[in-house]
């Protein structure tokens, strides 16, 4: 029994510890089992990693290979539409250029067909017919130069209105917001609320009434400000008028080119004129502004006369000097006064002026403007009676032998042949103060052009002008003198005497008259002009001379020239001849006195026959010379 029990226990005991073992054991194999599988699935991942990684490189390098060939692809794309375009642009460059020459040369063919048909023209026009034409030009030119002018006045004045209108809209914000600021501090004091009711029944009763009165004020007061408005705008214009006007006149005093000289007179004729227009709106009477408007007129007339004169062939020349100093002087003090009108006209000017025009600021200075403008010098002559031209029929060419075209080209050739003339042109005729004249225009070596006139009766040298250009005083005024003296002699002209010399710049004008038995006859006056930089006639004006030439019959003077002399008063002397002067449409034997009082030199003329005092010129020294009043 105990043998039994001892061997079961064992055999538990066994068995248990078997099991254990076992296990153990087990557990054992498993382990080394386990890990290595653990190890082959890492590397298993690993690999499986690299090839994701290799691939996903792979695709990478694909789509950058990819990419590049695209923008390879795109590269090559817009290199060629990039050189297809400007290939384009060149052959639209080159139709343009093409198309630029073509029209060139027809703008050319179109001005060579032009220039044809104006030679044409002035071949077969005649000196009235161009003058016409001349002046139709010129016409049109101020019409366009008035319209711009115009345009622009406007266009300034419209700006004008803007910025008043600014301003006075900026002035009422501040009017305004300084009423309100006012009405605020009232409404601070203590007790308002007590006083709350009865503003509001106040208010309440008075609104209907507020509102009438509020809109009638503003209604006139925007009539008053109209009103001022239009009135200030009229000033600004008239100021600025007489700005532009002041500065044209400036220029006109040192201007000598011809093309230059039409330009200013030209601007102070559409000035003026415009000037004249707005005179008519300033709010004063006419009367009051009478004798500026007069000025205004005159300063109109001067400038269209001198772009008639210029039309003619002739410049301004010494005798226009005093009345241009004139004008600018004149418009200088209207132009300060209308400043200063500008500038100190206040509020309660403009209000007073609204309500009577006959009193305030502006009618004051219009008043006393009025009262010192005077009127232009009528007679500012470049030498005694050099505007005379007595006859209407010229009595040096009576009988005369009328000439051809063909002649009177000749003639010209003659009387110029000292100035290398290659070629003369018959360019029309006129009648030119009374003489029938060829026109005719010579050319010399250097192409530079002369415009004479030449008598069809005996085929005289009336006139002539070149465009010397004179700046170097090379030779002396005597020696200008004998070069004017020898040119007159080989035209024919014996006996003469200057008896004036004015000096412009590097130019001599010589006034020259015939000279009879020791009188000199100062109707047959002939006006040479040298340049004193070559030494040689570049203009002549005989019109007077063949006009009035002639022998004479000159009676003995009936008074001495010391009975003469007393005649002059405070005029000193200095000398003293016989001379025959144009005096109320006839010739009269008169003592000729030249003399110096108070500075200033003088010409005087007494008559010969009653010892009255017949004819008074001042001696004006300018910078363009000495020229008589």
């Amino acid at each position: 029994m105990e043998e039994k029990k001892s061997t079961k226990k064992v055999g538990v005991n066994t068995s248990s510890g078997a099991k254990k073992v076992e296990r153990i054991e087990k557990e054992k194999r498993t382990m080394p089992k386990t890990k290595a599988q653990s190890a082959d699935g890492a590397v298993k991942k690993t690999v499986t990693k690299k090839v994701q990684i290799e691939n996903s490189k792979a695709d990478l390098r694909t789509r950058n290979a990819k990419a590049k060939a695209e923008r390879k692809e795109r590269r090559e794309m817009l290199r060629a539409e990039r050189k297809q375009l400007l290939q384009e642009r060149k052959l639209e460059a080159k139709e343009r250029a093409m198309e630029r020459r073509m029209q060139a040369e027809e703008r050319a063919q179109e001005r060579r067909a032009a220039r044809a048909a104006r030679k044409d023209m002035l071949k077969n026009e005649t000196a009235v017919q161009r003058l016409e034409r001349k002046e139709r030009e010129r016409q049109d030119r101020i019409a366009l130069r008035k319209q711009n002018a115009e345009l622009r006045h406007e266009l300034e004045l419209k700006r004008k209105e803007e910025r008043i209108h600014k301003r006075q809209l900026a002035e009422a914000n501040r009017r305004h917001k300084r009423e309100e600021n006012t009405k605020r501090r009232k409404n601070r004091t203590p007790g308002f609320g007590g006083w709350l009711a009865a503003v509001i029944s106040l208010g309440a009763a008075s609104l209907a009434m507020l509102t009438v009165i509020t809109i009638g004020g503003i209604n006139m007061n925007n009539m008053s400000l109209s009103m001022a408005d239009g009135y200030r705008s009229q000033l600004y214009e008239l100021t600025e008028l007489s700005e532009n006007l002041g500065s044209n006149l400036d220029k006109l005093r040192i201007a000598t080119g011809a093309k230059e000289q039409r330009k200013l007179l030209t601007d102070i004729l559409v000035q003026s004129e415009l000037m004249e227009g707005t005179l008519e709106r300033v709010p004063v009477d006419m009367a009051t502004t009478n004798n500026i408007t007069s000025f205004v007129n005159r300063t109109s007339e001067y400038a269209r006369a001198g772009l008639n004169q210029s039309a003619s062939g002739r410049t301004l020349g010494e005798k226009d000097s005093q009345t241009i100093e004139y004008m600018y002087q004149i418009n200088a003090s209207i132009l300060s006064e209308l400043q200063r009108l500008r500038d100190t006209m206040t509020p309660k000017d403009w209000t007073n002026l609204i309500r009577n025009k006959k009193k305030g600021a502006m009618n004051d200075s219009f008043e006393n403007l009025n009262s010192n403008v005077i009127q232009t010098p009528s007679s500012i002559q470049d030498g005694p009676f050099s505007e005379n031209k007595q006859q209407v029929t010229a009595k040096g060419l009576l009988n005369a032998e009328e000439i051809t075209s063909a002649k009177a080209e000749e003639l010209a050739r003659n009387y110029f042949a000292d100035y290398h003339i290659k070629s003369t042109d018959y360019t029309g005729e006129v009648s030119a103060n009374g003489v029938e004249c060829f026109n005719i225009t010579l050319t010399d070596e250097r192409d530079r052009e002369m415009y004479a006139q030449i008598s069809k009766a005996g085929g005289k040298l009336i006139m002539f002008d070149s465009f010397e250009h004179c700046q170097a005083n090379n030779f002396s005024q005597e020696e200008c003198v004998q070069i004017a003296q020898k040119f007159l002699t080989k035209l024919g002209m014996q006996n003469m005497k200057a008896v004036w010399l004015q000096e412009n710049g590097a130019t001599a004008n010589i006034n020259f008259v015939y000279e009879q038995d020791g009188v000199l006859c100062y109707s047959d006056m002939v006006i040479v002009k040298v340049c004193e930089t070559k030494g040689m006639p570049v203009g002549m004006q005989a019109h007077a001379y063949y006009l009035n030439h002639g022998e004479r019959s000159i009676p003995s003077p009936a008074v001495s020239q010391e009975q003469a002399q007393t005649a002059l008063g405070n005029l000193t002397p200095k000398t003293a001849r016989l001379a025959l002067i144009p005096y109320e449409g006839e010739e009269v034997l008169s003592y000729e006195f030249s003399g110096d009082y108070s500075e200033h030199e003088y010409f005087a003329y007494i008559s010969a026959e009653t010892g009255e005092e017949l004819e008074l010129f001042k001696v004006l020294n300018t910078k363009q010379g000495r020229l008589l009043r």
